[in-house]
């Protein structure tokens, strides 16, 4: 599995369970995905504004 491998899950599982937020226009996983190895790794994030589409938030 990589890391785009498993953002797009997370974002099918809310969808199908109807929590995925609303306010999202869309949500793109990272163009070079990473292969996850092991099951120990921590998430990091960025909230921020973006140069002319609104509020961006990586993790």
């Amino acid at each position: 599995m990589t890391t785009a491998d498993l953002f797009n899950k997370i974002c099918d599982i809310l969808k199908e369970k109807g929590t995925f937020p609303e306010i999202l226009d869309y949500a793109l996983a990272e163009s070079t995905p990473i292969p996850i190895t092991t099951y120990e790794f921590s998430l990091k994030n960025n909230l921020d504004y973006g140069g002319s589409e609104g509020i961006y938030l990586d993790l």
